[in-house]
């Protein structure tokens, strides 16, 4: 019988690892694909909570949808709870999801007021009086536009654009696949398309 050589042991050796490389490049793309799974699974749940949210503040300012349902104070409350909720769930997603959120806040809110002052919507209350019968005088200062100043039709476009931007961004981060049902609401579907804006004039001058 001829002694093993080197070339034996080698072929002995690779034919003892090659099974536990295997089980190690299995446990490897098992463990990568349930990371992917479970951060796909976070951002979906950070999505639906999101998105009716973004929906009624995109409403609001462009008024379609049940715009007329909502008060100056309830649409700064809803800031706050965005700006939270966005900002916690932030390391979850990409910066084109941050930076098109900011986007979208800017054309809604003026911020950095006076100390102590609440964010003012970026519209007039000129056009929203008389669609709430208990239209307090107070919410008046929640306005960063005077009853006179017009809002122009490219302004609302530009707004909705802001607004799609900024679930497009959602959407490619969640690599979505499955049924459109499965991820979107009844109220974002009917305002999935918006209508053709004309300029909504403000109060004519005295």
């Amino acid at each position: 019988m001829s002694e093993l050589t080197w070339v034996d042991y080698a072929q002995g050796v690779g034919a003892l690892l090659t099974p536990l490389v295997a089980a190690w490049i299995v446990y490897v793309l098992s463990r990568r694909q349930t990371r992917s799974h479970e951060l796909l699974s976070a951002r979906l749940d950070y999505y639906r909570q999101l998105i009716p949210d973004l929906n009624v503040l995109m409403c609001y300012m462009t008024f379609i949808g049940d715009w007329k349902a909502s008060t100056p104070p309830e649409m700064v409350a809803l800031k706050r709870r965005l700006d939270r909720n966005v900002f916690c769930a932030a390391p979850l997603f990409s910066p084109d999801v941050i930076a098109a959120y900011d986007n979208f806040m800017k054309r809604s809110f003026r911020t950095f007021n006076q100390w102590g002052q609440d964010a003012t919507l970026l519209t007039s209350a000129y056009r929203r009086r008389p669609c709430l019968p208990a239209w307090d005088p107070a919410w008046d200062h929640f306005y960063a536009y005077a009853d006179s100043q017009s809002i122009s039709a490219k302004e609302l476009s530009d707004h909705r654009a802001t607004y799609d931007t900024l679930v497009g961004a959602l959407v490619r981060d969640l690599v979505i696949t499955r049924a459109r049902a499965t991820y979107t609401t009844t109220s974002v579907s009917l305002n999935a398309h918006a209508p053709r804006r004309d300029d909504i004039a403000g109060q004519p001058a005295a």
